[in-house]
């Protein structure tokens, strides 16, 4: 987490432990190739793909990770229906399940995600006009007044995470069980880097409808105040924020939440 390659990679901690599957991760050619080698030489089977992802449909290649070739090839094989440019909502989400299980995901978590593409990109409740951020969706969906911090899925641009997957609670029961054993596992390997890691997520985080997120520093009372304000950062000193997060981040102490946009921001407490 200091740099480049000594950030406690979550994913390869729970593949090698047995509690996933595999691993699926989208990137340039350039990084894939060193994704890849970097497995191979680790002892894993990789097999990689090419296609369009995520909600701009961006060109990627596509690298999966597992122990053995067989469950490398049907994590690939359950993708590739999802990489044909058009494919109803239905398929969408069927296949979009499929692969949620050969990663590992818990049930309950890829059922909320299939529900989220059956109701439309970015739509709050089914028959919504606008759109908003997919992360708030995911996050509004997943929303409980005390959401437990080991599942703060909102910090994976800054590879802050112990789960890779969206909650459908921020209490699931199943991808609790998950996260506080990829944390053991997080101790064991690297207990420095460990102890940043659980920090970053345990600060109080706010998301905006347009996506943007901060972390705040509260002031508790009978409706909680952000008294101060910072853009997420990496592990990596070097790394900039994001521009949008730094923006909210110098909004947030003069505006309550209800003033920063319509629907107005989610303050995630993970601190609680």
């Amino acid at each position: 987490m200091h740099g480049g390659h000594q950030r406690i990679d979550v994913e390869w901690l729970a593949l090698a432990a047995g509690l996933k599957p595999a691993i699926r991760i989208a990137a340039t050619a350039l990084e894939a190739s060193a994704i890849a080698g970097r497995f191979q030489a680790m002892g894993a089977a990789v097999v990689t793909a090419r296609g369009p992802v995520g909600v701009h449909r961006h060109e990627h290649t596509l690298v999966y990770v597992a122990r053995d070739p067989e469950a490398a090839a049907a994590a690939r094989a359950a993708e590739r229906p999802l990489l044909a440019t058009h494919l109803p909502p239905r398929d969408k989400a069927y296949y979009a399940g499929e692969l949620g299980r050969r990663l590992g995901y818990p049930r309950c978590c890829v059922d909320a995600f299939t529900a989220r593409i059956l109701r439309g990109p970015g739509k709050l409740r089914a028959g919504d006009r606008d759109s908003v951020h997919e992360d708030y969706v995911a996050a509004h969906d997943a929303y409980v007044a005390k959401p437990d911090w080991r599942l703060n899925n909102l910090l994976l641009r800054q590879h802050l995470r112990l789960v890779t997957f969206e909650p459908c609670r921020y209490d699931c029961g199943l991808a609790l069980a998950f996260a506080a054993e990829v944390l053991r596992l997080c101790h064991a390997s690297d207990g420095p880097s460990a102890h940043v890691l659980v920090d970053r997520l345990q600060r109080p985080l706010v998301l905006t409808a347009a996506g943007a997120r901060a972390w705040a520093r509260l002031e508790r009372g009978a409706s909680p105040r952000v008294v101060a304000a910072e853009a997420p950062r990496a592990g990596d000193p070097a790394a900039r924020p994001d521009p949008a997060d730094e923006v909210l981040a110098a909004r947030l102490p003069r505006l309550a939440l209800a003033e920063l946009g319509d629907p107005p921001p989610l303050l995630l407490d993970f601190s609680a």
